[in-house]
């Protein structure tokens, strides 16, 4: 199995290390001994609605990277720029990171055993409040880490399949969407 990703520039590892020296310092922390480990820097693509087909997909209005970092407090996923001038943007932990983690892991699960190269790619899509990790292949698979701000069981799902998650007004979990796509 080759899980292939796009190479991030340099930026965003001089972004990344600052952001990791500024994680570091703040209080509570000691900056000398703080240690974490890291996978990515991902890219991200971000969505203005649910896609309805693989073109969807790869229609971004904007791009960045992102990272799964793990410390001594647990999990968290570090947002990063694509603009040059750019900086981090956000640092993610709770039930949010620990969902992401758990969709890398199914994605990588799915593909291990498989001969082809798969592109892994994050997909955010705000106004759903939805994330999807996307493995392409000859076929897209999607594993929707948060769906409409619920956290899912990660499993590998079409995009039909995706669409049919939120169909009749209820989450996956019988609570009602009040987000209409």
């Amino acid at each position: 199995m080759t899980i292939a990703m796009l190479e991030a520039p340099s930026s965003v590892g001089e972004k990344f290390n600052r952001a990791m020296d500024i994680l570091a310092a703040l209080p509570g922390r000691d900056h000398a001994n703080t240690e974490y480990h890291h996978i990515g820097p991902f890219p991200k693509r971000v969505l203005g609605a649910l896609p309805n087909c693989e073109a969807d997909l790869a229609s971004p209005y904007r791009m960045g990277w992102q990272c799964l970092v793990h410390d001594d407090e647990g999990f968290g996923v570090l947002d990063i720029s694509s603009r040059a001038d750019g900086s981090y943007s956000s640092f993610r932990r709770g039930s949010f990171a620990l969902a992401y983690r758990d969709a890398l892991d199914a994605a990588e699960a799915d593909v291990s055993s498989s001969q082809e190269i798969h592109e892994l790619e994050i997909v955010e899509i705000p106004s759903a409040f939805t994330l999807l990790i996307s493995m392409k292949s000859k076929e897209v698979r999607l594993y929707p880490a948060y769906f409409q701000g619920t956290r899912l069981l990660p499993a590998a799902r079409t995009l039909d399949e995706l669409q049919r998650l939120g169909v009749d007004g209820r989450r996956p979990d019988g609570t009602e969407v009040t987000f209409t796509i």
